[in-house]
């Protein structure tokens, strides 16, 4: 599978109850790869037998008429004796129903036991090992971090792939050292280039080129300078009556962390003099993390992708 097979899946794979239903024979159709290892599950057959009429219509690659998502549907309507289904038409490669299959059968319908999952996941990784961790985990409905379990163990041992593929479908190097490099040619040559502008001629994150700009700074003053706390009132106001901040806990949690930064940041003197001797050291080395930490999160937020695995990392 190319990168451009699965950079922009058909839409039918994410929102297909829009397009338009026909009605085909039963007979034309045939069986699609499904991600199912058990066959059906004649229970679930039985169950949507007695509300047949009611079943959303299934999703077929026009293509050899082969059912991508619906076979318990189809079951259930042979065992009522129909001759024809509604169905809603798929046009993409083989390997992009198998996508649409396994992305459809983890979000609704008789879910996806847990080693069918896997078993999807490890066929994703075998047939677009360069899609990041995350993408694979999205189609399949597992966390990244069982993705990248399956990724080490079948791997190929000196497997020297350079990049992955994310979710948004852009490249990102596995290692940011190339990028790194580059960055800080780009810098050297061009010392008012803009951090986004290095970051995509370098082919690596945001967060990474600014790292790079700080290495190269001969001192930290050159770091350009954080705006008065005061003048940051108006600013954190607004993220307060933020609704997509204020209701979920990660939003709130974040807003809980930014009003105490900003209220320590306008009265910073009188904590450094509470502080005892023996634990400035201490709190110097514990303050300047908690600033790197601070600038890394900004510079992820003004690249518009947060990630957790790190700078210059696909997710």
């Amino acid at each position: 599978m190319t990168t451009r097979d699965i950079r922009e899946p058909h839409r039918d794979t994410e929102d297909h109850g829009e397009a338009p239903t026909a009605s085909v024979a039963i007979a034309a159709l045939a069986e699609g790869d499904s991600p199912r290892l058990g066959g059906l599950d004649m229970v679930h057959v039985r169950s949507l037998a007695d509300r047949v009429d009611a079943m959303p219509p299934l999703l077929v690659r026009r293509a050899g008429m082969r059912v991508i998502d619906g076979h318990h549907r189809l079951a259930a309507a042979r065992s009522r004796g129909l001759d024809r289904v509604p169905v809603r038409w798929f046009e993409g490669s083989d390997d992009e129903a198998f996508v649409a299959a396994v992305r459809l059968n983890s979000s609704h319908g008789l879910p996806l036991a847990p080693h069918e999952r896997a078993a999807a996941a490890r066929r994703l990784l075998d047939s677009c090992p360069e899609r990041s961790d995350r993408w694979v985990a999205s189609v399949c409905g597992v966390a990244p971090r069982t993705v990248a379990a399956l990724r080490a163990r079948s791997a190929p041992e000196g497997e020297t792939a350079g990049h992955r593929v994310g979710r948004d479908g852009r490249r990102r190097p596995l290692s940011a050292r190339e990028g790194r490099e580059r960055a800080r040619e780009i810098m050297t040559r061009e010392p008012q280039a803009s951090l986004r502008a290095v970051a995509r001629r370098a082919g690596i994150s945001v967060g990474t080129a600014l790292d790079v700009r700080r290495r190269l700074a001969a001192e930290p003053e050159e770091t350009p300078a954080a705006a008065p706390a005061d003048s940051l009132r108006p600013r954190l106001e607004q993220l307060l009556r933020d609704p997509s901040l204020r209701y979920n806990d990660q939003g709130r949690t974040l807003l809980r962390l930014v009003t105490s930064t900003l209220a320590f940041m306008e009265r910073p003197d009188s904590a450094a003099q509470a502080a005892a001797s023996q634990s400035r050291e201490a709190l110097q080395l514990v303050a300047r993390a908690c600033a790197e930490g601070w600038q890394r999160f900004g510079a992820q937020v003004a690249d518009g992708e947060p990630r957790q695995d790190g700078p210059g990392v696909a997710v």
